[in-house]
Formats: structure tokens, C-alpha cells, sequence
């Protein structure tokens, strides 16, 4: 047992001094163990914050950074764009202008961390439904773990439409697309 306490904490003070990992491992409270309670409970405090506050704090440094973009253009039922955004050469963004299909204006931002799916915000304007006014939705999508851990239409929280990401996702398929070709037969279906 004591040695179980010592590997525990050594395994939490890396924990807090890497904090540039992205998949920390949380310790569930009811795994702590009775003597390391009231040390464990502060280490948790830390490790446990609400992944949001995290995902945020990412999606705005990719925001407020000097990025590099390349900018991709084609034809699907309507001109389409894709931007790539690159820090050190890693794609951080990737955001689609679908265009104006009938009365439906769409956009679409993915957000990636260290190649993996962080964060999907969805614009979407107009539709049939909406006589006489401009209808607005704004979609985000909070994601850890490739599954989604918030889901927000027009900052409410509701069901998630797509709950799990694989490689076989559009977001990762455009993570792994190289040529206008591959981009625009991911976009184009």
C-alpha cells in the first residue's frame, strides 16, 4: 500500500508539471485512497477542471496566433473554399465556406490539437423554414477523446448529433488530405 501511494503521487506531480499533454489522465475520486484524500482532493481540483475551460483556452490561442494558410477553391453544387491553417507547420484549423446552397448559407471551423479534433463550430444561416427572416444557428462541438464532451445549438446544451469522431470523419480525412484532388472529393459527395 504505501508503495501504491508513492507511485500515485509521483504519477500526479508529472501530471502538473506536463501540462502540455492533452490526454492527462483524471483520477476518479472514488479511486483515491483514504490517507491521500485531502492531498489528492487539491491535485484533482487542478487535473479535473472542466475540459471546456481547456478546450476554449486552445481554440483561442489558435484564433489569436500568426498562422499560415493555404487556400483551396472548387466547384460542388456551389464554389466551395477550404482553408487550412498551419502553426509550425501542423494544421491547428481548417475552416469550409460551403456557400450559398438555395437559401442556405453554411460554414464550417475544425479545431485540432496535436492532430486530434478539439473543437467544431457550425454556422448556418436562411432556410425554407424561415419566411420573411434570416434564421441563424450556431453549432459548437467540445470534443475530447474523439468523442463529444458538449454540444451546444445557439449556446444551449442539447444532444450531440455526431458523438464520436474515427479516421474515417470528414475532420480527420481532411487532416490527412494533401491535394486539392483529396479535398475536393472528401467535400464533394
Amino acid at each position: 500500500m504505501p508503495l501504491l501511494l508513492i507511485v500515485l503521487f509521483s504519477c500526479q506531480e508529472k501530471k502538473t508539471a506536463d501540462k502540455t499533454t492533452s490526454s492527462d489522465t483524471i483520477i476518479a475520486p472514488e479511486t483515491a485512497t483514504k490517507t491521500a484524500d485531502s492531498v489528492s482532493t487539491d491535485q484533482e481540483a487542478t487535473s479535473t477542471d472542466d475540459p471546456i475551460s481547456s478546450i476554449r483556452s486552445k481554440v483561442e490561442a489558435i484564433n489569436t496566433a500568426d498562422l499560415q494558410k493555404k487556400h483551396y477553391e472548387f466547384m460542388c453544387d456551389e464554389k466551395m473554399t477550404v482553408d487550412y491553417f498551419y502553426r509550425n507547420d501542423e494544421i491547428v484549423k481548417i475552416s469550409i465556406d460551403f456557400g450559398t446552397v438555395g437559401d442556405v448559407y453554411a460554414k464550417e471551423d475544425y479545431y485540432y490539437d496535436q492532430g486530434k479534433l478539439l473543437f467544431i463550430y457550425e454556422f448556418v444561416e436562411g432556410g425554407p423554414a424561415c419566411e420573411g427572416c434570416i434564421k441563424k444557428n450556431e453549432y459548437r462541438t467540445y470534443v475530447a477523446e474523439n468523442k463529444t464532451v458538449r454540444y451546444l445549438k445557439d449556446n444551449t446544451a442539447t444532444a450531440c448529433k455526431k458523438c464520436e469522431f474515427s479516421s474515417s470523419s470528414r475532420h480527420y480525412k481532411l487532416l490527412s488530405a494533401k491535394l486539392s484532388e483529396e479535398i475536393k472529393k472528401i467535400m464533394c459527395r
